[in-house]
């Protein structure tokens, strides 16, 4: 397993990779660090590239390790194109569950961006549970960033 740490727009943070996929993505309090793991790189340069309007979506390989229930929650958000949200309930109706069970799912997302829960809202389009370090002001200017690329 390899790290990377980086600065971004929206803070520094952290790509992880194993087995040549990356595994996490989110903001993280720690220090900024070097590699020259070729997909760790690739990773940071499109997820800049997202961030500064460059790039409406990520390529690089992933991983998602969780239950089969998640990956039906995470593989249903991928499907929320970029600069539209959806709702939790939305999301639970579909998957033919409840709005508490689609939230755990997302909080338990460690691939943040690449797995956009960020575009998930309350019924009343209230921001609402963002588990990645900035809470509530990260979720906010992704949806910020993708709004104003259109």
């Amino acid at each position: 397993m390899s790290s990377y740490v980086f600065k971004s727009l929206i803070g520094n943070i952290e790509v992880i990779s194993g087995n040549n996929k990356i595994t996490g993505v989110s903001r993280t309090r720690k220090a900024i660090t070097k590699t020259k793991d070729k997909l760790l790189l690739r990773a940071a340069f499109q997820i800049n590239a997202y961030l500064t309007r460059r790039r409406r979506s990520l390529s690089f390989p992933t991983r998602q390790m969780g239950t089969k229930f998640q990956n039906r929650v995470w593989n249903h958000l991928r499907q929320v194109p970029y600069g539209r949200t959806t709702s939790y309930g939305q999301i639970a109706k579909k998957l033919k569950t409840s709005p508490r069970a689609v939230g755990r799912a997302l909080g338990r997302n460690n691939l943040m961006m690449t797995v956009p829960c960020h575009r998930v809202i309350g019924k009343n389009g209230e921001l609402i549970g963002f588990t990645s370090v900035g809470g509530i002001s990260t979720k906010k200017r992704l949806l910020k960033l993708e709004k104003n690329s259109k």
